[in-house]
Protein backbone atom coordinates (compact mmCIF):
# COMPACT_ATOMS: atom_id res chain seq x y z
CA UNK A 1 0.00 0.00 0.00
CA UNK A 2 1.04 3.60 -0.57
CA UNK A 3 0.57 4.98 2.31
CA UNK A 4 2.54 2.69 3.92
CA UNK A 5 5.17 3.22 2.02
CA UNK A 6 5.54 6.94 2.48
CA UNK A 7 4.65 6.57 6.17
CA UNK A 8 1.42 9.00 5.52
CA UNK A 9 -1.88 8.73 7.33
CA UNK A 10 -4.69 9.18 4.76
CA UNK A 11 -5.74 12.15 5.67
CA UNK A 12 -2.53 13.78 4.42
CA UNK A 13 -2.44 11.70 1.28
CA UNK A 14 -6.57 12.91 0.21
CA UNK A 15 -4.60 16.43 1.09
CA UNK A 16 -2.09 15.89 -1.51
CA UNK A 17 -4.23 14.40 -3.93
CA UNK A 18 -6.97 17.05 -3.38
CA UNK A 19 -9.84 14.02 -2.52
CA UNK A 20 -12.10 13.60 0.30
CA UNK A 21 -10.62 11.00 3.05
CA UNK A 22 -13.80 8.93 1.98
CA UNK A 23 -12.69 8.49 -1.77
CA UNK A 24 -9.43 7.32 -0.47
CA UNK A 25 -10.51 4.69 2.15
CA UNK A 26 -12.84 3.46 -1.05
CA UNK A 27 -10.12 3.07 -3.37
CA UNK A 28 -7.99 1.39 -0.71
CA UNK A 29 -11.11 -1.17 0.27
CA UNK A 30 -11.29 -1.52 -3.87
CA UNK A 31 -14.80 -0.07 -3.80
CA UNK A 32 -13.96 2.17 -6.36
CA UNK A 33 -10.52 3.01 -8.51
CA UNK A 34 -9.00 6.33 -9.49
CA UNK A 35 -8.52 7.38 -12.63
CA UNK A 36 -7.13 10.39 -14.83
CA UNK A 37 -4.72 12.41 -12.73
CA UNK A 38 -5.21 11.01 -9.31
CA UNK A 39 -4.36 7.30 -10.56
CA UNK A 40 -0.91 8.89 -12.65
CA UNK A 41 -0.13 10.64 -9.31
CA UNK A 42 -0.12 7.49 -7.42
CA UNK A 43 1.67 5.34 -9.68
CA UNK A 44 4.26 7.80 -9.40
CA UNK A 45 4.43 8.07 -5.49
CA UNK A 46 4.09 4.47 -5.71
CA UNK A 47 7.47 4.20 -7.92
CA UNK A 48 9.01 7.65 -6.49
CA UNK A 49 7.93 7.79 -2.74
CA UNK A 50 8.31 10.21 -0.44
CA UNK A 51 10.46 12.85 -2.94
CA UNK A 52 7.02 13.06 -5.29
CA UNK A 53 4.77 13.93 -2.01
CA UNK A 54 7.54 16.55 -0.95
CA UNK A 55 7.26 18.14 -4.70
CA UNK A 56 3.16 18.20 -4.76
CA UNK A 57 2.92 19.55 -0.95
Amino acid sequence: MIRNKTHVSQAVLAHILNIQTTTLQKWEMEINKPSGTAARLLQLIDKKGKEVIQLVR
